[in-house]
C-alpha cells in the first residue's frame, strides 16, 4: 500500500493532538506537585529572565529523555519510493547471487564430465588389463601344455623303448600300457585302470620302476604316476 504526503500529515495531525494531551496532563500535574512562589517585590527583569531561561531547560531536557514514536521517514516525502528502492536493491543482490550460483553449477557440471571421462578412460584400462592379463595365461597354459605333452610324448617313447626290451612282442603289456596312458588323460574317476592275475607281473615291474602307482584305498587298481 502506497504511504502518501496525506497519510504524513493525518499521521502528524495524530502526533500533535498527542502531544497537546500530554502538555495539558503536564500542566494539570504541576500544581499537585510543585509549590507555586510568587515573584517577590525586590526581583528585578533580570532575575525573571534567569527563572525563565532555566524552566525552559529544565524542559528542554525533559523532552530530550521522550523516545521518538513513528516519526516519518528522515529525506523522503513518500515511503513507498524508499520501500521501493530497498526491493531493487535486494533484487538486485539476488540476481547476483544467482549468477554466482550459475557458474558454480557449471564449474560442477565440468568437474563431473571430467570425473565421467576418468571413470571410462579407467574401465578401460581395466579392460585392457584383463584381456592382457587372459592373453598371458592362455599363452603360458598352452606353453605349459605343450611342454606337459613334449615330455609325455618323451616318457612314452622312452617307456616303449624299455618295454621293447623287457618285454619283446608281449601285445598284453602293451595293452596294459595303453589303458594306463588312456586313463592318465582322461583324469577324474577314470584314472585308474583295473589290476587282473594276467597282468599282475606288469603291474609289479611299473611300481617298482615308479611309473605306476596303487590307489591308495583300494589295491585292485592302478594309474601312472605324475609326469611332471
Amino acid at each position: 500500500m502506497e504511504y502518501t504526503l496525506q497519510d504524513a500529515f493525518e499521521t502528524l495531525k495524530e502526533s500533535q493532538v498527542e502531544r497537546q494531551k500530554e502538555i495539558e496532563d503536564l500542566t494539570n500535574v504541576i500544581p499537585n506537585n510543585f509549590r507555586q512562589v510568587a515573584l517577590q517585590k525586590t526581583c528585578n527583569s533580570e532575575d525573571v529572565k534567569n527563572k525563565q531561561h532555566k524552566l525552559c531547560k529544565s524542559l528542554l531536557n525533559q523532552v530530550l529523555l521522550e523516545e521518538p514514536k513513528d516519526y516519518p521517514v528522515p529525506e523522503t516525502s513518500d515511503l513507498h519510493a524508499e520501500v521501493l528502492a530497498e526491493l531493487e536493491k535486494e533484487v538486485q543482490n539476488a540476481r547476483q547471487l544467482f549468477e554466482r550460483m550459475k557458474t558454480q553449477l557449471s564449474d560442477i557440471k565440468n568437474d563431473i564430465s571430467y570425473l565421467e571421462n576418468k571413470k571410462l578412460g579407467l574401465d578401460k584400462m581395466k579392460e585392457a588389463y584383463l584381456g592382457a592379463q587372459q592373453l598371458t595365461a592362455n599363452t603360458t597354459y598352452n606353453m605349459e601344455y605343450a611342454t606337459a605333452k613334449r615330455i609325455f610324448r618323451s616318457v612314452k617313447e622312452d617307456l616303449h623303448a624299455v618295454v621293447e626290451g623287457l618285454f619283446p612282442k608281449n601285445d598284453n603289456f602293451r595293452n596294459f600300457l595303453a589303458d594306463l596312458i588312456s586313463s592318465y588323460s582322461k583324469g577324474g574317476n577314470d584314472l585308474y585302470v583295473n589290476v587282473t592275475p594276467e597282468i599282475l607281473h606288469f603291474v609289479n615291474f611299473l611300481i617298482e620302476a615308479d611309473i605306476a602307482v596303487y590307489h591308495r584305498n583300494d589295491k585292485t587298481k592302478v594309474r601312472l604316476m605324475n609326469m611332471l
